[in-house]
């Protein structure tokens, strides 16, 4: 539903009239389509609700919008025609016709907008509140709905309100406060100001995500720490497998290590399927290339993996090569396939983990893939959807969700989607003023970012992923994208809509502990 005032968009389009001999005519049509001074074009993504077109000299042009003809009334020496207004987030298609050719603008008029909130404590500055919104909003609706404090708007989207102490209370600001662009909040922003301990953070955004249906698969990576450990203790209930880390494959054949024993047990506890996480030694090129290019190698890797799943009860086995040479894709897959029957025959099953290929794009990282062989061989692939960005002086989010869509789309075509999961990342990522890059779980990575006076939790609104700014100079700034139970609960709902078997999250004791209270209670074993 429109409420509140609706912005307005323009556009000027020159329509010349011809003669029958092919020469311009004397007079020319200006054909003004308004909605607050900007031009509308074919594919306008963020069209404000209401539009107003105006024609110059007011003769022999019809509009239609939607299939139904405009009323155009005669004004002065002008024809103009006003439409109702649209529904936030609605899809339309206007023609005009002049006489002598028709123009045609799709366009999807802007809809309701996000907001994020976020509380936290500073040793000078006390409680902080953080309010972002992905379009202006009426200031003034904004702070009628702030119980006193601070306040100082960076921008137009950006607030921060400081107290001494805790106000106690909340911030409330309703749904019908109006935006640019003629929008309004997409939700009631509501956030309770009480105090916050140190290091820590509460948030929320709107719209607010739907409950978690992330399929009756979520499977989990653990490693050998005691976080790890402790987590898959603490919610067994919830796991479909584990898959712990420590094994990995020789150039020669051999493995070494042994998957962590500490996580191995805990599952065992409560009959937990192991399924060992089987890695390339040191995610090492060329070794991984030496690997594959020898067909006894590759033999004496199967005949071991084989010999060790069978040995310890395993389920199965989740192969993770990575840093694969491209030249080497089709010696890739045959592994895979070998691998597959030997566990097959055993009663085994094999999962493998893949990088996600962009629309139209294979890169250094993902062209070692080939996706309908791989996925015709194993019985899950985990497109591993994270590491959107990694690099020195490249920050940005993990896995944004409409970095998540571009790499679904772009690599579901060679996949069974029943049997593919979606790689979760439950870690953060900083980089320094200095650009340099570094990984860590939700709780310290946030602790370490808040822990800087003068901090701003941001959001971006296309990503769906929070993050902490510091400013460090004036050429540098220091940031932090991590990913929350909110965040992670919009990835996992793309497991519906694309009707995927499940997720896969890398890697447990990273997680921001409210992840768990938004994972169905129960998944289905494998």
């Amino acid at each position: 539903m429109l409420r509140g005032a609706a912005a307005v968009l323009v556009t000027s389009l020159l329509v010349t009239a011809c003669s029958s001999g092919g020469s311009p005519a004397a007079s020319q049509r200006l054909v003004v389509i308004t909605a607050g001074g900007e031009a509308l074009v074919d594919g306008a993504a963020d069209v404000p609700p209401t539009l107003e077109l105006r024609v110059l000299p007011g003769t022999g042009v019809s509009a239609q919008l939607d299939g139904r003809s405009l009323a155009i009334a005669i004004t002065g020496d002008a024809m103009t025609a006003a439409v109702s207004p649209m529904p936030l987030g609605s899809a339309h298609r206007l023609l005009i016709d002049d006489g002598s050719g028709t123009r045609s603008f799709a366009f999807h008029v802007a809809g309701p907008t996000g907001a994020m909130a976020a509380v936290h404590s500073e040793v000078v500055a006390g409680t902080v509140l953080d309010a972002v919104f992905e379009r202006a909003p009426d200031r003034a609706a904004v702070q009628a709905g702030v119980p006193g404090g601070t306040r100082v708007w960076s921008d137009d989207r950006h607030l921060r309100v400081t107290w001494p102490s805790p106000p106690g209370g909340e911030l409330r600001i309703p749904a019908t406060t109006t935006t640019d662009r003629g929008s309004h909040l997409a939700g009631d922003l509501v956030i309770g100001l009480s105090a916050v301990a140190p290091g820590t953070l509460r948030r929320v955004t709107v719209p607010r995500p739907v409950a978690a249906s992330v399929g009756p698969l979520v499977v989990a990576f653990s490693t050998a720490t005691a976080r790890s450990r402790a987590a898959v203790a603490a919610h067994a209930g919830q796991l479909s497998l584990v898959s712990p880390t420590g094994w990995q494959a020789l150039a020669d054949g051999s493995t070494s290590g042994a998957p962590d024993t500490g996580a191995v047990a805990a599952a065992r506890d409560d009959g937990l399927p192991v399924w060992p996480l089987l890695q390339n030694h040191n995610v090492d090129s060329t070794e991984v290339a030496t690997l594959l290019a020898d067909g006894g190698a590759v033999s004496r890797l199967v005949a071991a993996v084989r010999a060790a799943t069978a040995g310890n009860g395993f389920g199965g086995v989740q192969l993770d090569f990575e840093q694969v040479p491209s030249d080497h894709r089709d010696q890739l897959s045959t592994l895979v396939e070998q691998l597959a029957r030997a566990l097959h025959a055993d009663g085994r099953r094999l999962a493998v983990d893949v990088v996600p290929h962009k629309p139209g794009h294979l890169n250094v990282y993902s062209a070692a893939y080939d996706l309908p062989r791989i996925a015709a061989a194993a019985d899950l692939v985990v497109l591993m959807a994270y590491d959107q960005h990694a690099a020195a002086g490249d920050p940005g989010p993990v896995a944004g969700l409409d970095w998540d869509r571009a790499v679904l789309s772009g690599s579901l075509g060679g996949l069974t989607r029943s049997r593919t999961l979606l790689g979760l990342p439950l870690y953060s990522r900083a980089w320094g003023a200095g650009g340099v890059p570094h990984a860590d779980g939700y709780a310290p990575a946030l602790a370490a970012a808040l822990a800087v006076p003068g901090v701003r939790v941001d959001y971006d609104f296309a990503a769906a992923t929070p993050l902490v700014r510091s400013d460090a100079g004036a050429t540098a700034q220091a940031v932090t994208w991590f990913d929350d139970a909110d965040s992670l609960v919009r990835k996992a709902l793309l497991v519906r809509d694309q009707h995927l078997a499940g997720v896969a999250m890398w890697r447990l004791g990273f997680e921001d502990p409210a992840v768990w209270a938004v994972l169905p209670a129960g998944a289905r074993r494998l």
